[in-house]
């Protein structure tokens, strides 16, 4: 115990450092700066957790210090289990990173890692299985049916139902699910609620943003480079549809070229994701997005999501909120597309966010992932609050990105 103390104060030390580190400008600027940039106050990205997270500035310092430990933990037991663990989440009860295994071989390396261990039933593998029984049944869309994935607390799977669409079709999609969750001997949960998820691309104006030619506004998510000498930033694939699309950034000046070459959008199954080409000249890339009133805050590298973590958005309507990651590696059916591997959170968004960024807390900041969509709920509006966003490391892996970084 004593030794876990040193070391989360050691990481709270790190981590206030870092944030008051400097910070260049936004992701995508016009016109060169005549001076350093502004600094990103560390009392901002505090205040922001403290209001979303209900948390006072010193529990602030102290959960930063837990989930930098426990990001390291992370990374540590995927190196040291042969297949992905069944589980893993934050705990904030008790400050730890919690991880699901099947066996008392991969209790012992998660403990040596530096995570506790939870004995389950079900392996990823089988987890996995019932998901893909779900998604084949599911074909291109059920009524009332907003998504699926695997619950890695409960070690199951959920089923999310809209109550306000729900049929008879929908009924006997549930009989199908319940009939799958018997044979696999796996538990299946049907949740139901009011918050049917939407792709929020819209027309309000503030913040980050960028227009798509005239088709709305959409946020920038984080600067990247690519092959030859390639310059632009990632936003929402539902952003980016149409090919060769002039962009234009937030001044309304054009900036570059939505979807070049029309092999850069993905709204489909495998994500959502889409590229913006920075080709007009006096536009220059930063790893920074705007944090608590503007402030940048710049991303150092790219982080895997993890449930339990909090998390921070920034998007051109809703600005900066902050909320944990409550499921990852979910199917969501918006309706008009159906989409696999994204991720929830209860951090508050509204229409004109798509795209924007998500970043974690703990240290140097990293690059979580981009803004996908949400339910009826926003900042202005109270409910149920359920925000999704897309892994940022697909769309680099796809089209062999760089992230624009910043020095911690």
């Amino acid at each position: 115990m004593e030794r876990r103390i040193r070391k989360a104060a050691l990481w709270s030390a790190a981590a206030a450092a870092v944030l008051a580190a400097v910070a260049p400008n936004g992701p995508a600027r016009a016109l060169p700066q005549s001076g350093p940039g502004p600094r990103p106050t560390p009392r901002g990205m505090l205040d922001a957790m403290r209001r979303d997270l209900g948390l006072s500035p010193a529990q602030a310092r102290t959960r930063l210090a837990q989930e930098a430990e426990a990001q390291h933990a992370a990374l540590a037991v995927r190196r040291a289990l042969a297949a992905p663990p069944a589980g893993m989440w934050f705990d904030k009860a008790s400050g730890r990173l919690v991880v699901a295994v099947t066996g008392p071989a991969d209790a012992r390396r998660v403990r040596a890692a530096g995570a506790v261990p939870k004995t389950v039933r079900h392996d990823r593998a089988a987890l996995r299985a019932v998901v893909r029984r779900i998604t084949e049944r599911a074909g291109r869309g059920v009524p009332g049916v907003t998504g699926w994935g695997i619950d890695e607390r409960a070690n199951g799977v959920v089923v999310r139902v809209d109550r306000a669409t729900r049929t008879r079709r929908t009924a006997g999609f549930e009989g199908d699910v319940r009939r799958i969750a018997v044979r696999a001997r796996v538990p299946v949960t049907v949740e139901r609620s009011d918050q049917a998820p939407r792709q929020q691309n819209g027309t309000v104006i503030g913040g980050e943003r960028w227009m798509p030619g005239a088709d709305g506004i959409c946020s920038i998510g984080f600067s990247v480079t690519g092959p030859g000498a390639f310059r632009g930033f990632l936003t929402a694939g539902h952003c980016t549809l149409k090919a060769n699309q002039p962009a234009f950034g937030k001044d309304g000046s054009r900036l570059g070229t939505s979807n070049p070459g029309g092999t850069h959008s993905v709204n489909a199954f495998e994500g959502d994701f889409g590229l913006v080409a920075v080709d007009q000249p006096g536009w220059q890339l930063s790893p920074a997005v705007a944090g608590q009133g503007g402030s940048p805050v710049a991303v150092t590298g790219t982080q895997e999501g993890i449930v339990g973590m909090s998390i921070c958005h920034s998007g051109q309507t809703s600005g900066w909120h902050c909320g944990e990651i409550t499921r990852t590696d979910q199917t969501v059916d918006y309706g008009t597309t159906v989409i696999s591997g994204l991720s929830f959170t209860n951090a508050c968004s509204a229409a004109g966010d798509s795209g924007g960024s998500y970043v974690s807390q703990p240290g140097a900041p990293k690059a979580v992932g981009v803004h996908s969509g949400g339910g009826a709920a926003t900042c202005d509006i109270g409910g149920d609050t359920v925000t999704i966003f897309q892994p940022v490391g697909e769309p680099l892996r796809k089209w062999g990105l760089k992230l624009v970084t910043g020095a911690p």
